[in-house]
């Protein structure tokens, strides 16, 4: 399958998903806690019920790829794989059963042939709730199909998950140092946090509570490394196996040389 078939496919599940989670609002019996995914965060129902159908519809497709999901891990779905798909069916569950408006779909579709973060052949991240869909392909970025031009207004703009509160601190002061003005935001959906901040509507994302797992923001990272800016995960993405879900320490995505 060539890149324009993969786009139109993968586009149409992913548009499929936001289409049946839309559907599902104001569910309660969704947000009922039903375990633990593979790396111990709580699953609630809609986020299981969301993964299957996801694993659905790339079967149905016949789509020749690995999905790699947050729930129950690896979906070996084809027997010599092309891709491996690495996907967040449902990123902001909590959000989403709260009916507050910033969740997404998340997915991210990797070369079997050459596997590395920076080398995403399509990427694609919508917020559940509004019309709002973000297309990655050719080093390009795509708003609801018409090509996006990386903004600049998110100047001085911080998404900051921490738990450490002297780092609110440390970073209002070094943004006022460089002559902006530091505004904070936690929003809790990462994927779109990330693509925000890689395509200028944020300049900042930080996250060091521990708990962020890479298919979040796999596509907003590809995009953040493309386009040069400063990235920093711990662990590395060097000693990241993209056949398992890892679960980043720290996540540091800046314009310049501000880091940990």
């Amino acid at each position: 399958m060539d890149v324009l078939g993969l786009k139109s496919e993968v586009g149409w599940i992913g548009t499929e998903l936001v289409r049946f989670l839309r559907e599902n609002i104001g569910r309660a019996e969704l947000g009922v806690e039903i375990g633990r995914g593979i790396t111990g965060d709580t699953t609630r129902k809609i986020d299981l019920m969301a993964e299957e159908y996801l694993v659905d519809l790339f079967k149905s497709k016949g789509i020749n790829a690995w999905v790699l999901s947050e729930e129950r891990g690896l979906y070996e779905i084809a027997r010599n794989p092309d891709y491996l798909v690495l996907a967040d069916p449902l990123d902001g569950s909590l959000n989403y059963v709260l009916e507050i408006p910033f969740s997404a779909v998340s997915i991210a579709v990797y070369p079997m042939s050459e596997l590395s973060y920076g080398r995403v052949v399509y990427g694609f991240v919508s917020n559940v709730f509004r019309d709002e869909k973000y297309e990655y392909l050719n080093g390009v970025v795509y708003l609801n199909n018409e090509e996006y031009k990386f903004s600049t207004r998110g100047k001085g703009l911080i998404c900051i998950h921490t738990i450490n509160p002297r780092l609110v601190e440390k970073i209002r002061k070094f943004v006022l140092d460089k002559g902006g003005v530091p505004k904070l935001r936690t929003l809790g959906a990462a994927s779109l946090e990330v693509l925000y901040t890689a395509i200028g509507k944020m300049e900042y994302y930080i996250n060091d509570v521990g708990r962020l797992r890479i298919n979040d923001i796999a596509v907003g990272l590809a995009v953040a490394v493309n386009r040069g800016l400063r990235v920093i995960l711990r662990p590395p993405l060097n000693r990241i196996n993209p056949t398992t879900i890892t679960v980043l320490d720290e996540v540091w995505i800046t314009p310049g040389e501000y880091g940990p």
